[in-house]
């Protein structure tokens, strides 16, 4: 065959038109080529993204799951107001979401439909709290999301807990520290786990000690995905994320564990 396509092409070759249609064909071929190699390249990340992010990111349901908050006493009708707007403009509402979340789920809603095609859904942890048999990421602490909590208190988790009593993050093994904290950062913990009771299914959590920790560990999830998979592969795990206030992309990892 291949000496077959040397003689057309020779052929082709010693046409008056030849050059220019030599040229063509080679531009095509070229272009196919670079489809292909585009679309093989594609499919391999999206495989390597499902070994870290379970094969149900690529399905309809996988969801973002922030912490659904109320006011603890509303002492007025309109008890919010706009930063660096109208100081005499009021606002309400029922469920006010912390920023750090939203900032989470856009990370994490990026990253997905970037690689698997898909649009995660965006749902609340009082709506999902009575649901296991899903695939989700978390974003806050286990007293701020319940399905953190699900996440930690699972036993499927034998790796680490966020000790919110002693603003830590822990060993599930033995309750000992995972890092010292240094002043001036944040401290984010990523946990993976497969709940013992749906084990195909995968379930995160983001939390954090420090306003940009939360963030910073999902953004971190979203974007360094590779460098974990490359520690822990399709296994479970618990990261300790290190961020400087304001600086999401500032995120590292300065602890690893992996079943």
């Amino acid at each position: 065959m291949k000496g077959v396509v040397c003689v057309l092409m020779q052929k082709l070759a010693s046409l008056p038109w030849g050059a220019l249609a030599l040229n063509t064909v080679g531009g095509i071929l070229a272009g196919i080529a670079l489809l292909l190699w585009s679309w093989v390249r594609r499919k391999v990340t999206a495989w390597q993204f499902k070994q870290v992010f379970g094969s149900g990111v690529s399905e309809d349901g996988f969801a973002l799951i922030y912490a659904e908050l109320a006011l603890r006493s509303p002492s007025e009708t309109y008890p919010y107001m706009k930063p660096r707007g109208d100081p005499n403009a009021r606002f309400s509402m029922s469920t006010p979401v912390p920023i750090s979340e939203v900032r989470g789920a856009s990370y994490l809603s990026g990253s997905i439909g970037a690689i698997v095609r898909k649009t995660p859904v965006v749902r609340s942890d009082a709506e999902t709290r009575a649901i296991l048999d899903l695939d989700f990421v978390s974003f806050g602490g286990p007293r701020s999301n319940f399905k953190t909590d699900d996440c930690q208190s699972n036993s499927g988790n034998t790796l680490a807990l966020f000790d919110h009593q002693n603003h830590q993050f822990v060993a599930r093994s033995n309750g000992q520290r995972l890092i010292e904290f240094e002043p001036g950062f944040d401290y984010g913990l990523i946990l993976k786990i497969r709940p013992s009771q749906f084990p195909n299914r995968v379930w995160f959590a983001c939390a954090g000690i420090g306003e940009w920790a939360t963030s910073g560990a999902a953004w971190f999830l979203a974007n360094k995905w590779q460098e974990i998979r490359k520690e822990a592969g399709r296994h479970p795990f618990a990261a300790v994320i290190r961020v400087r206030p304001g600086q999401d992309q500032s995120a590292e990892m300065v602890r690893f564990l992996t079943s």
